[in-house]
């Protein structure tokens, strides 16, 4: 079973309406929406977007290691029971905030008969080099998906805990749930925020908790999935998987205890525009926060829970 062509997958895919799919150089025009602050391009917090993470290669590189320790602390990519679904025939699959892409690429690669779509408001995966089961749209969920309904098999989606406002959740699964076909899965993984953690730490979490609010999301999102889900009454079957992500001794190994504590810092760091102002430190306050929470995180084996849930689409 060989893979399908760009031509014929955009045909599988009926996008609703125009959307960038792919690009192979960002232009001028998409410069517009965002800012920067502290020499990092972040999208503009003065807009509707509440991504809080900023679009540079320093963050692409920190997803790719998020996408990398993920994988090993749940020894797989996904849970929804779809390994013969990959390995025998050729689903349509959607990847939602897909970032640098590193989740869908390796599954491209990993399940070359899937057709995968990565979608986001921006670019930030390789435009050059890519699977060829791999298709880019560029489209902000929160305006509604740009699909037709029952065109995908399976949709992904994690770590967009910090991009939604709380009262879109509801929006956003329901889209999920209209462009997934009947009989297809769903599945979901957001993080907890942290537990276990020493003073500097807890200075940058608090900090994290009231800025969240402030903008509208959630952070205890990851307690509400299976509710979001259940909610629709579309759902089936639907499964609720827990990994606690541990920073120091109760980690598996060290490599995966300085991957874990690397993570975490680079998030404190992304969050450094948006959070000194908020806590009315310094930049410098705030750096030097992070540092504390550096040694912090291995020390006092903080942790954060991973949720997974996923479901199937009822026939």
């Amino acid at each position: 079973m060989g893979q399908l062509s760009t031509k014929f997958k955009f045909s599988r895919l009926r996008l609703r309406r125009e959307r960038t799919a792919t690009a192979n150089t960002q232009s001028n025009s998409e410069e517009e929406g965002f800012c920067l602050f502290g020499g990092r391009k972040f999208h503009d917090l003065n807009k509707d977007i509440k991504y809080p993470y900023p679009i540079d290669d320093e963050e692409t590189d920190r997803l790719h290691l998020q996408h990398f320790w993920t994988r090993y602390i749940w020894q797989s990519n996904f849970s929804a029971p779809i390994e013969s679904l990959l390995t025998h025939q050729e689903p349509t699959i959607l990847d939602i905030g897909c970032g640098a892409a590193s989740w869908s690429f390796e599954m491209c690669t990993n399940y070359p008969n899937a057709n995968i779509v990565g979608l986001d408001i921006t670019i930030q995966q390789a435009t050059q080099i890519k699977p060829s089961n791999f298709t880019f749209v560029k489209a902000n969920v929160l305006d509604g998906l740009p699909f037709d309904d029952n065109t995908f098999d399976y949709v992904f989606q994690r770590y967009m805990f910090g991009g939604y406002p709380q009262e879109k959740w509801p929006f956003v699964i329901s889209e999920i749930l209209r462009v997934l076909k009947p009989g297809g899965y769903v599945e979901l993984l957001e993080p907890s925020m942290m537990s276990d953690i020493g003073p500097a730490t807890q200075r940058i979490v608090n900090g994290q908790i009231a800025a969240m609010g402030h903008r509208g999301t959630d952070p205890d999102t990851s307690k509400k999935l299976k509710g979001y889900l259940e909610k629709q009454g579309m759902v089936e079957n639907i499964i609720e998987e827990v990994k606690a992500c541990y920073h120091g001794e109760r980690a598996t190994s060290p490599g995966i205890s300085k991957a874990a504590v690397s993570n975490t810092v680079g998030m404190f760091v992304c969050w450094k525009p948006l959070l000194a102002g908020f806590m009315n430190v310094s930049d410098k306050e705030y750096v030097n926060l992070t540092n504390e929470a550096r040694n912090e995180l291995a020390e006092y084996d903080s942790y954060f829970n991973q949720v997974r849930v996923y479901g199937r689409k009822i026939s």
